[in-house]
């Protein structure tokens, strides 16, 4: 074990509030350039303030989880009456393939009805600093699974994001084969998520742990089950198991003898999934729309699983496991 990670599993051995206070301090040591700034770029629109959402550098974030850090921004801002504007144009993220490409706009259209131009000309402007997740809005300063709060998010996301034209064309074309409604969502992380068990991360289920539990909503076996997997070990499992009861997505490819080295956004093997990071990131958030209509989801936490649930209305049935952490 590295002794980063010996000392990081010391650290979560402490009371949250001491977590807290140490990630308060680390992020103003280490990641000073990304503390919250005041800044003026122009004249323009001197009545309003924005909020520019900016990511964190060097980071291994997917893009559920990039989604769930713009969200607690996004409820920063609310709370502060700031007008929230993504930027991944001029910050970049594991998804940038060129420089000065909007990756955000890949995937989503930005948040509101201000382009980055028109922000970058205005008299008040705040650049998103790394804390907010302990002054947004309560439902979102954790991946919370709980009904309610999950309820709150489904609100701000349908206020605040729109999927791109290209991420709801592939959405659709997939609907000609799949009918989600009408299956269960089983939701299984694998690679650098079971392989690393990162430290302070959710502990998953098992295979057979999760193959068990979606059976139970599967009535008598009549339903069949929606698979969102990114190992191909997890996917011969479960079609082991379940057989041609298992949908998967067209174009759905798996990893291989993963290394278990390094991060899965840091590993050549991501490119298993495929060439740029693009399609990768596509093909993830079609899984996720797609799994956010089944009429139950079942898996382990992650923020993968957090996004289908906040994008299910409320009369999805959400089953996911709280094992802890590792």
């Amino acid at each position: 074990m590295g002794l980063k990670k010996f000392l990081k599993k010391i650290l979560y051995l402490c009371p949250t509030r001491y977590i807290d206070k140490f990630y308060l301090i680390y992020n103003r040591i280490f990641y000073s350039e990304l503390t919250e700034k005041k800044m003026t770029f122009g004249s323009d629109n001197e009545d309003k303030t924005f909020y520019i959402i900016r990511p964190r550098t060097n980071s291994v974030e997917g893009l559920m989880a990039l989604l769930f850090y713009v969200m607690q921004h996004i409820g920063y801002a609310e709370r502060n009456n700031y007008i929230p504007v993504v930027d991944f144009k001029n910050y970049e993220v594991q998804y940038t393939i060129q420089k000065g490409e909007d990756a955000w706009k890949v995937f989503f259209e930005q948040i509101s009805n201000y382009t980055l131009n028109e922000v970058y000309k205005s008299k008040n402007v705040i650049l998103s600093g790394l804390n907010v997740s302990y002054e947004t809005y309560p439902c979102l300063r954790e991946k919370s699974f709980n009904k309610e709060d999950l309820q709150e998010v489904h609100k701000l996301i349908k206020k605040y994001i729109k999927f791109s034209d290209a991420a709801l064309a592939k959405y659709k074309n997939e609907l000609s084969n799949i009918n989600p409604k009408e299956m269960i969502g089983l939701y299984l992380r694998g690679t650098d998520y079971t392989k690393l068990k990162p430290t302070g991360e959710a502990a998953q289920p098992t295979v057979e742990e999760a193959i068990e539990r979606a059976k139970q909503y599967m009535e008598n076996n009549d339903k069949k089950v929606f698979l969102v997997t990114e190992d191909e070990e997890v996917y011969k499992k479960v079609i082991s198991n379940l057989g041609n009861k298992v949908v998967t997505v067209s174009f759905d490819r798996y990893i291989k003898n993963y290394s278990a080295k390094n991060f899965l956004a840091k590993d050549s093997c991501i490119e298993q999934l495929a060439k740029d990071a693009h399609t990768r990131g596509m093909d993830y958030l079609v899984k996720i729309m797609l799994l956010s209509q089944c009429s139950c989801i079942v898996g382990g936490k992650t923020c993968g699983s957090w996004a289908a649930c906040a994008l299910a209305d409320e009369k999805t049935k959400i089953d996911i496991f709280e094992l802890g952490n590792y």
